[in-house]
């Protein structure tokens, strides 16, 4: 058993044997925040980034399998699930601040007994995830003493926004469908509007081919043949693994599938997966993975 295990029930053992009261929140201090525990996939992904290892966070699993990058280190501690974190061993922690969003506020707002609270704010409709996300690690930057580096890491999502329009230039003519295909191969979630996915494309000049609604966070689901809807379309999916796997074996076989324009001409890219609601480090890694994964454009047929 690996020893962060042992550990983390050596501690819980230690924290259910004793009686259990959730502490008054240390006053806060001229000191930047250090010890940091992040209850949501975009904190632990902006912690990251800064270049901060939490010690714990909530669904590390989730992490690993929706964001996946910035690696998560082998030392982070996994809490529980993102809407019911373990408070005894978070009690254990003692963290200086603990951050969350603002989805979870409500329902978590009892930890703040063990530490501060700090919620990320959701973006208004209109507002471009970027630049949204450029916010978030902007304030997160001042909240941990890293303005600087939070800084750096705006100036290179705008650099690499740049230069991925630069080298898609001569792509930007075919249209894309983003996706992730749902397990039982008749849904996909279509990426669109404000979101992060819609608002890379659009700032590396790429046509979304999705132009229909999307909620707040820029996704909706629909049927497979809404894929059909412009014929010169491109489809790029996102790879998660097992749950990908299981929906293309079942695409193979349909008829509605086979149909689409994108896949009679050969226009389906794979890539890695990226966090659709994430923060800067998403969307540098999306504008990357467009440049190196699209092809040069061909001529439909």
């Amino acid at each position: 058993m690996p020893q962060g295990h042992l550990r983390r029930r050596t501690l819980l053992g230690a924290a259910l044997a004793a009686p259990f009261v959730l502490s008054a929140p240390r006053l806060a201090t001229a000191s930047p925040a250090t010890r940091i525990v992040a209850l949501d996939l975009l904190a632990t992904e902006l912690l990251l980034t800064l270049g901060m290892t939490p010690p714990a966070i909530a669904n590390r699993a989730l992490y690993q399998r929706l964001v996946a990058e910035p690696k998560l280190p082998s030392s982070v501690e996994d809490l529980g699930p993102l809407t019911e974190p373990n408070a005894e061993y978070l009690q254990m922690l003692r963290p200086d601040l603990i951050v969350l969003s603002a989805w979870q506020a409500g329902a978590l707002e009892r930890l703040g007994k063990i530490a501060p609270l700090h919620v990320l704010p959701s973006p208004a409709r209109d507002t471009p995830a970027v630049s949204h996300a450029a916010e978030l690690i902007r304030e997160l930057g001042d909240v941990t003493g890293r303005s600087a580096q939070a800084q750096l890491w705006i100036d290179r999502a705008a650099s690499a926004l740049a230069d991925a329009k630069k080298a898609l230039a001569d792509r930007s003519a075919t249209p894309l469908y983003v996706c992730r295909f749902a397990a039982n191969g008749r849904n996909v979630a279509v990426f669109g509007g404000n979101g992060m996915v819609g608002d890379v494309l659009r700032q590396v000049g790429m046509a979304n081919a999705w132009q229909g609604r999307v909620n707040a966070s820029g996704v909706v689901s629909v049927g497979i043949e809404q894929l059909a809807g412009d014929p010169d379309a491109r489809i790029v999916h996102f790879d998660r693994g097992a749950e990908t796997a299981q929906a293309l074996g079942r695409l193979e076989q349909s008829p509605l599938w086979n149909a689409l324009p994108a896949v009679r001409n050969g226009r389906v890219t794979a890539m890695p997966v990226i966090y659709p609601s994430g923060g800067v480090f998403s969307a540098i890694r999306f504008a990357g993975q467009l440049a190196a994964l699209l092809p040069a454009r061909q001529s439909h047929g």
